[in-house]
């Protein structure tokens, strides 16, 4: 048996015709592949494109990985080559600071998804980082963003499946969820 996917990678990313968002695309779309094989290799359901289940809010959640009852909140990010640091909460990409590093967006979403799905052990979210260019390398080890654990896209399906039990996902979570999904 395996798991099920919901909505679209990359579905909702703004159409702003710039670098950035093409970027911030195909790093969607890179992490939902790697989680859609994840999906069909165990019985983990991979949810993409959500909204945050708060008024007033209009950010969306990238995906969300759920097993049993635990629920895993996933970032995607495709950013230029280079080492990243953060030392007194000011993050920075060599010696320029990256401030998109330090907003504090992750702990507002998995408190919202906790509230939303009280009998979820919603984990603490993950984001994933990979290099936006063939010919660089993303070193992310010193890297700390508030309120979420930072991997690099390569090891993403490893921590993954340490954080998300190989399980069906409980219905009240699937219940719970599927309004949220921008995109099917």
């Amino acid at each position: 048996m395996s798991g099920i996917v919901y909505g679209t990678a990359g579905g909702s990313v703004e159409d702003l015709g710039t670098e950035a968002a093409e970027a911030g695309r195909q790093g969607e779309e890179h992490t939902g592949h790697v989680l859609n094989l994840m999906a069909v290799e165990s019985q983990r359901d991979v949810w993409h494109d959500l909204d945050v289940p708060a008024k007033g809010i209009r950010a969306n959640i990238d995906h969300i990985v759920t097993g049993g009852n635990v629920a895993l909140i996933i970032d995607s990010k495709r950013w230029k080559p280079g080492l990243y640091w953060t030392l007194d909460d000011v993050s920075y990409r060599w010696l320029t600071k990256v401030e998109h590093a330090d907003r504090r967006t992750m702990p507002m979403l998995q408190q919202r998804i906790a509230a939303h799905i009280p009998r979820a052990l919603v984990r603490r979210p993950l984001v994933s980082v990979e290099c936006s260019r063939d010919s660089g390398s993303v070193n992310v080890r010193f890297l700390h963003i508030p309120g979420a654990n930072v991997t690099r896209a390569s090891a993403l399906p490893h921590r993954v499946r340490a954080l998300v039990p190989d399980a069906p996902t409980d219905p009240d979570i699937t219940a719970a969820l599927y309004p949220l999904l921008r995109s099917s």
